[in-house]
């Protein structure tokens, strides 16, 4: 009779032996906001105009107990998170299934939203590639790996532990960006001889600029650290 029982779970780890599960949102033409919340993530978010504006949450397994899990049994990896639109903000809530997932499972957030949306992010620890142009950026968290290519013109970053590549494509000479951090390597790039207002206040620093500050410029660029190493081109 154990058999009989075990049997149908097994088929099911056949079914989906790298334990990857998925959901969509193939509609988000009408998002200005994107908020997101919770356990850990990956996040790729895009503003081409030339692909749909959609959003799609996986989650995949990772390190030797993936091919356990693959083997014995199969959990959803994507557990209890969610998104839902509500008016024009999408509202993303990663949730774990169970205790070993934070550090068993990867969960993965691919999105393409409208230009000028805002970009939200509230979570203990996370990896985000942002390439397009937002309307503002703020995020908040334990440890954080933020790429941005592209524009925004508010950026408000607060973490423990941040990483940031901040690239340009354009200026507008409206941005402020403001990052404060206890341990914070960053890389700014604003291209050419653009005009920067910069102060950075840290315990230990190393900055490295091209130019010398310029009082009352935009972009404004304010850091605040205990250990800070940054880079601004």
């Amino acid at each position: 009779m154990l058999i009989l029982l075990v049997m149908p779970v097994m088929l099911a780890a056949s079914a989906l032996p790298d334990g990857i599960s998925s959901t969509a949102i193939p509609d988000l033409s009408g998002v200005r906001t994107v908020a997101i919340s919770g356990d850990a993530s990956s996040i790729n978010i895009t503003t081409r105009s030339d692909r749909p504006y959609g959003a799609s949450l996986s989650g995949r397994r990772k390190g030797w107990f993936s091919s356990w899990y693959s083997s014995w049994y199969f959990a959803d990896c994507r557990g209890n998170s969610e998104m839902r639109v509500d008016g024009s903000v999408l509202h993303i809530d990663i949730a774990a299934s169970s205790w070993l997932d934070p550090s068993d499972c990867v969960i993965e957030l691919n999105a393409n939203v409208p230009t000028g949306a805002a970009i939200g992010i509230e979570q203990s620890a996370f990896t985000a590639r942002l390439d397009g142009h937002f309307s503002d950026l703020a995020i908040t968290a334990k440890a954080a790996d933020i790429s941005l290519d592209g524009h925004a013109s508010g950026i408000d970053i607060r973490g423990e532990a941040v990483r940031a590549s901040i690239v340009f494509d354009r200026v507008e000479a409206d941005e402020n960006i403001a990052i404060r951090a206890r341990a914070l390597d960053a890389d700014l790039g604003f291209g050419g001889d653009i005009p920067v207002d910069y102060q950075v206040t840290a315990k230990a620093s190393w900055v490295d600029a091209r130019q010398p500050g310029v009082r009352g410029a935009k972009p404004r660029v304010e850091i605040d650290g205990d250990f800070v190493r940054v880079r601004i081109r």
